[in-house]
């Protein structure tokens, strides 16, 4: 069960293609026609920054985690600030720029090299994108309702029923890199809520919030847990290229290579 929630955490992060509708020769509705819109300007997301904020509670108790991030893609480079109530080291900032992750923790820098196609840098790629609220976004096409106001549309979801379930895990698994474990245990967990919202800038179409919420159920025990991820972006595609700080680069000590 723990293994759910851990790859659910990192949620903010997926982008399929987007489904059509079975009808081709029907006029498509107004929030189809908005989902195509949103679509693809996610797809040109090359910089930014977010806040990701992540609440897990069970057993009636919370944990959050929360991610501060300014972000470039091409080539990626990303600024972030993390503070964690549950886990072990409870603050710490990080740079990734390449394949290289800079960590301040316990006041020092250090830096380590990550591997090719590293599941991480993916995976934080993913979390500043928003691509995970746009793969989605790509499933539920056809049974978001839409809300419009002055400054921007929302796009939303919510449901208990074999579509919010299917979603939930394909999220839960994609985040997860469709390990055999994760497999596993989502058979033994039952999605009773899931709820989606994804709000956009009206005359750009690209993400100002997103939000998702699923609650778990394990078949057995009957106990629940629930995980909510919101996002929040701002200043998307307006960021210019950074570095990170010569003094780091050069004074912080290498440490052995990681695996992830």
């Amino acid at each position: 069960m723990k293994k759910v929630i851990i790859a659910a955490i990192a949620i903010m992060g997926i982008g399929l293609a987007g489904c059509s509708s079975s009808k081709s020769t029907s006029k498509p509705s107004e929030a189809v026609n908005v989902v195509n819109q949103a679509q693809k300007a996610a797809h040109s997301i090359k910089s930014g920054n977010v806040l990701l904020v992540t609440k897990n509670t069970q057993n009636k108790k919370t944990s959050t985690g929360k991610i501060a991030a300014k972000f470039y893609l091409k080539p990626m480079i990303v600024q972030a600030k993390l503070n964690n109530t549950a886990g072990l080291v409870k603050n710490y900032d990080y740079f990734i720029e390449g394949r290289t992750v800079y960590i301040h923790a316990d006041n020092n820098w250090s830096k380590q090299r990550l591997p090719k196609k590293s599941p991480l840098i993916k995976s934080v790629k993913r979390q500043v994108s928003a691509s995970a609220a746009v793969r989605a976004m790509a499933y539920l096409k056809n049974h978001l309702k839409l809300q419009k106001n002055q400054a921007a549309d929302t796009l939303s979801y919510n449901g208990h029923g074999k579509l919010g379930s299917m979603v939930a895990k394909k999220i839960i698994l994609a985040e997860a890199n469709h390990s055999e474990s994760t497999k596993n245990v989502l058979k033994k967990v039952k999605i009773t809520k899931f709820t989606y919202k994804y709000t956009l800038d009206k005359k750009t179409y690209l993400p100002t919030n997103t939000y998702i919420y699923m609650q778990y159920q394990d078949r057995s025990s009957k106990k629940s847990i629930t995980e909510e991820v919101t996002g929040t972006y701002t200043n998307v595609n307006k960021v210019k290229r950074f570095k990170v700080p010569a003094d780091i680069k050069q004074n912080a000590p290498s440490t052995n290579q990681v695996n992830e």
